[in-house]
């Protein structure tokens, strides 16, 4: 019977183990871009995106199953009317190319490196490859201009492009507080089954 319960903690900790590993991240977004005068406009353009997006856990190369929910408000942040927010409700991951976006247990990051890599948020409301309301990442030209493009009403409007991006390049990701919460339970599940076995493996001796 001793040995059963061991066995049975032994697979309480395996378990409690996989649903650590396997856990929801939400990785706060928190990225401005800014351009020198475009279309004559009288000061540089800046645009900035911020909020969050929810992966599966999985770290190191992301797919776009790999992200659960995302919700991002682009900022004009010289016209705040043209301001919208992305969720799944009213947008869709429409290209996800290459390995260039990736994520460690504490940020997501674009690798610029990734010739060809890209990673296109954008709303439904004009539909994909409108030019409107949209958030990229492109390692070279491709789906987007190379650089990393926030738009929150219309490229040709307000949208703004930082070229000249290498390496990878970090999204400000920090896991919320809820997702440090999640896992530091686990942590303390963890725990309670190691104890617990310890005091089995005291009494059977």
């Amino acid at each position: 019977m001793r040995k059963f319960l061991a066995a049975t903690a032994a697979l309480g900790v395996a378990v409690g183990m996989s649903t650590v590993a396997q856990a929801n991240i939400v990785y706060t977004i928190n990225q401005t871009s800014t351009t020198p005068e475009v279309g004559g406009e009288l000061t540089p353009l800046s645009d900035t995106v911020i909020g969050t997006i929810t992966t599966d856990g999985t770290l190191g190369v992301l797919q776009s199953n790999n992200i659960l929910s995302w919700n991002l408000q682009l900022n004009d942040n010289l016209r705040p009317a043209y301001d919208v927010t992305l969720t799944p409700a009213n947008s869709g991951i429409w290209y996800d190319v290459g390995n260039g976006l990736t994520a460690s247990a504490t940020a997501l990051s674009f690798d610029f490196s990734d010739a060809g890599a890209g990673f296109i948020i954008q709303g439904l409301t004009h539909g994909f490859s409108s030019g409107y309301q949209y958030f990229c990442f492109q390692a070279t030209t491709g789906a987007c201009l190379a650089g990393e493009t926030i738009v929150p009403d219309y490229f040709g409007t307000d949208g703004v492009l930082a070229t000249g991006l290498s390496g990878t390049v970090p999204l400000n990701g920090v896991p919320e507080p809820a997702t440090w919460a999640m896992m530091l339970l686990g942590l303390g599940g963890l725990g309670a089954v190691m104890r617990s076995r310890r005091r089995m493996a005291t009494l059977s001796a």
